[in-house]
């Protein structure tokens, strides 16, 4: 340990020999950016744009309330689950046309927790770009594993995982 603080403490820093940049690259439009690459399982963080969705100390603060998850459970139509119990493989059909229909998805739990599942990049989500319904759609009634972040704001568990683009 104190032989690496050495080498740090005495380390110089050396003369960058790469030639400056032309000006005129600094005026070029930014590419939009594109959706966060899948992360492997346990990795989940907030993207870039919901990190920039988050304009004042409050925001960012909000959004420290959130963690990394692992889940596993059945994919539920939350409008019918919580209004008529309904979930399963008789409620399939049904389900997945709610939730195609823009009904919010949900996971069940063997413990019988239930969290709400959104998309989490905030900008792609906000303009329509991106969206879980489709894909929550063909798994409901299944047993599945997601990782995201998870918030509880307002009583209401919620992951944030990364959605395909529409």
């Amino acid at each position: 340990m104190l032989l690496l603080a050495a080498l740090l403490l005495f380390q110089t820093p050396q003369a960058s020999s790469a030639p400056a940049a032309p000006q005129e690259a600094a005026s070029r439009p930014r590419p939009m950016p594109l959706p966060p690459v899948k992360k492997p399982a346990g990795q989940a963080a907030w993207s870039s744009t919901t990190e920039e969705a988050a304009a004042t100390p409050a925001n960012k603060a909000w959004l420290k309330k959130g963690h990394a998850v692992t889940l596993t459970g059945e994919v539920v139509d939350l409008s019918c689950y919580l209004q008529l119990g309904k979930k399963g493989e008789a409620h399939k059909a049904c389900g997945a046309k709610c939730v195609a229909n823009g009904e919010p998805a949900g996971l069940l739990t063997k413990g019988g927790k239930v969290y709400m599942l959104m998309a989490e990049q905030h900008h792609p989500r906000r303009d329509g770009q991106v969206s879980l319904a489709a894909e929550m759609a063909s798994q409901m009634g299944q047993t599945i594993t997601v990782s995201g972040m998870l918030v509880k704001n307002g009583g209401i568990p919620t992951i944030y995982m990364e959605a395909p683009a529409k």
